[in-house]
């Protein structure tokens, strides 16, 4: 999808769901700046697909972003322009980076055994298939390999969760570093909105 194709999805609807089969970040990016916070974030294989859903912002806060953003894309077709000025700060963080980073905070706040689990199930079931096949030559291997791999996927699954936990409040700092990187033109909101 196209930026403008996705920023008239996000016309005012108190819930809005999409899926996408590429640039997940950049329709999580265009949502937020046009005052909706992700809902649930959904990975699908065979093929990929990032399902989305947002729920509307009504705060005073999101409700001035989303002014402006429609106001900038409206001007000059750039809806970036209050959350990544020109030129951009050196150690700033993109739009995109910073929907990554909400992504991920979605992701831990609300699901965060999804991911581990369908990929402990991907192991295991490539194991028995691979144990199914090595029975033929040694059984007593074909009955070890799945136990250890239970073992060291469980061990994996824990230590993913716990990294994953601890990068936590580096994300959220992330995305308070990119809010405080906002710049508008006048402290109002733009006529329009």
């Amino acid at each position: 999808m196209k930026d403008h194709e996705i920023i008239q999805s996000f016309a005012g609807q108190e819930h809005v769901s999409l899926t996408v089969d590429h640039a997940p970040a950049r329709v999580v990016a265009i949502a937020h700046e046009y005052g909706y916070a992700l809902d649930d974030y959904l990975m699908t294989v065979r093929p990929t697909r990032f399902r989305m859903s947002f729920v509307r912002d009504n705060s005073e806060e999101a409700r001035r972003r989303a002014a402006w953003a429609d106001y900038h894309h409206r001007t000059s077709g750039a809806w970036w322009a209050s959350c990544w000025p020109t030129p951009p700060p050196a150690s700033g963080i993109s739009p995109d980076d910073a929907a990554a980073y909400r992504i991920a905070v979605h992701q831990q706040r609300h699901h965060p055994w999804r991911q581990l689990l369908l990929a402990f199930g991907v192991l295991m079931s490539l194991t028995l298939i691979g144990a199914w096949a090595l029975a033929k030559a040694s059984t007593p291997a074909a009955v070890l390999l799945p136990l250890v791999m239970a073992g060291l996927g469980g061990w994996l699954m824990t230590w993913s969760r716990r990294k994953a936990r601890a990068a936590l409040p580096e994300h959220i700092a992330y995305l308070e570093q990119f809010e405080r990187q906002r710049v508008y033109p006048s402290p109002e909101q733009p006529e329009g909105r």
